[in-house]
């Protein structure tokens, strides 16, 4: 009888389309069973999800009337060099413990890049909760961060200068506008950095309190030089008795504005334990500590990206090294990327276009995102397999290109 059962579910037909705004209630509570939870909200919170994935373009798998899928995309910007690359910011990706391992995915995301293409996008990027699901759709690690963990009475600096300018407590809500244009600042300084959507900065506001997982509201400390301000940090008080502190983002334009951020952290009583949830793989903050022991580090991947249009992308940035490079991309998750491109590059610019030429190098798309924004030498892919070397040193090539100063680096959460 079960096995009946379950031939009479496979033979159903999962259709794939865009839920409809009074389907946007349901579309919310597939997400929450897709990711484990009961489905349930207040009134407040469904409302209040409801508006964040109207602000998104949704894709929803229909087993009949019921809603067993989700993915949706947003539109954002990703910053490279001082160009902005139209990127899908693909999240809500979920199918329904009932609705496993039919393909759903395979379907959903193919309609979703189909239309990004359509509408411009010249990349997706993403997320990965599993690491194994998305290298097949043309995905790769293309960004890496650290979370940190250290003890208060540890966070003795070795830097003694003082900053020149002085730090300013405010709610989350009033330190937006500043903090927004920090982030603006930042933004060309870090490749692979996502500018947030003004609808984000607006819910960074609301900060609803069933929405702080039973930590404190958000604080905001904002560093100024003649009243400009030059950096940011948001954090949250955590623990039944308040006594740890949870760093969500902490962002300077330079080293005086990071060194007053940091001091400002560490100066607050009553804290027994720091956790710090995004920093960069080349944070100078391991530098600055007298006991660089004392910080515990966690390595994470953090951005994964799937190329679109390869032109535009590598386009996009200035090189470290002047040279050609030609590369042949092989994409069999859509074909979008597929082709063999002559890169000329070098510290103005870039011009990348589709050639006859014998590519000096053969990868996936996917290791063409890892390696797009500076993130992953091409060498230590090459070894480990994943990029063939068809003309001798064009590896060693590739990675005095693509090096960056500032490894990639991105605080935004979708």
């Amino acid at each position: 009888m079960a096995s009946h059962l379950l031939l009479i579910m496979n033979k159903q037909k999962i259709e794939i389309r865009r839920p409809s705004p009074d389907q946007l209630p349901a579309f919310s509570r597939a997400i929450s069973i897709g990711f484990g939870g009961a489905g349930t909200f207040l009134d407040e919170q469904l409302a209040h999800f409801t508006n964040i994935v109207e602000a998104t373009y949704p894709f929803a798998a229909f087993d009949g009337d019921q809603i067993v899928g989700s993915l949706a995309y947003i539109d954002y910007e990703t910053v490279n060099s001082k160009a902005r690359i139209s990127t899908a910011g693909i999240t809500m990706v979920t199918v329904s413990p009932t609705h496993r391992r039919r393909g759903i995915l395979s379907k959903m995301m193919p309609a979703a890049m189909a239309e990004a293409v359509e509408r411009g996008h010249a990349m997706a990027s993403l997320y990965a909760s599993e690491p194994a699901i998305y290298g097949r759709f043309g995905y790769g690690v293309a960004l890496f961060r650290e979370r940190y963990k250290i003890s208060r009475n540890r966070t003795a600096l070795a830097i003694t200068s003082k900053p020149a300018g002085e730090m300013r407590y405010k709610s989350a809500k009033d330190g937006i506008s500043d903090a927004r244009e920090v982030f603006e600042k930042v933004a060309s300084t870090r490749p692979g950095w996502i500018i947030r959507s003004s609808n984000e900065w607006k819910w960074l506001g609301i900060d609803p309190e069933w929405d702080r997982n039973d930590d404190s509201e958000l604080h905001t400390g904002i560093y100024y030089v003649n009243d400009s301000p030059e950096g940011y940090v948001n954090y949250r008080r955590t623990g039944d008795g308040r006594d740890n502190m949870r760093i969500i983002e902490l962002v300077g334009v330079d080293r005086d504005a990071e060194l007053a951020l940091w001091n400002y952290c560490f100066g607050i009583d009553l804290v027994g334990e720091i956790q710090v949830g995004d920093r960069p793989v080349d944070d100078a903050l391991p530098w600055m500590l007298q006991d660089t022991r004392a910080l515990e580090r966690i390595p994470q991947d953090c951005i994964w990206s799937r190329i679109l249009d390869v032109p535009t992308v590598l386009e996009s940035r200035a090189y470290s090294a002047t040279g050609d490079l030609s590369i042949k991309v092989i994409d069999e998750s859509g074909g979008y990327a597929a082709g063999t491109y002559l890169l000329s590059g070098s510290g103005d610019g870039a011009t990348c276009v589709p050639t006859d030429k014998s590519p000096e190098l053969t990868m996936n798309v996917a290791i063409l995102g890892s390696i797009t924004f500076g993130g992953t030498r091409p060498s230590v892919l090459g070894r480990s397999g994943l990029i063939d070397e068809n003309a001798v040193g064009s590896l060693s090539k590739a990675d005095a290109m693509f090096v960056t100063q500032k490894a990639p680096w991105n605080v935004v959460d979708f």
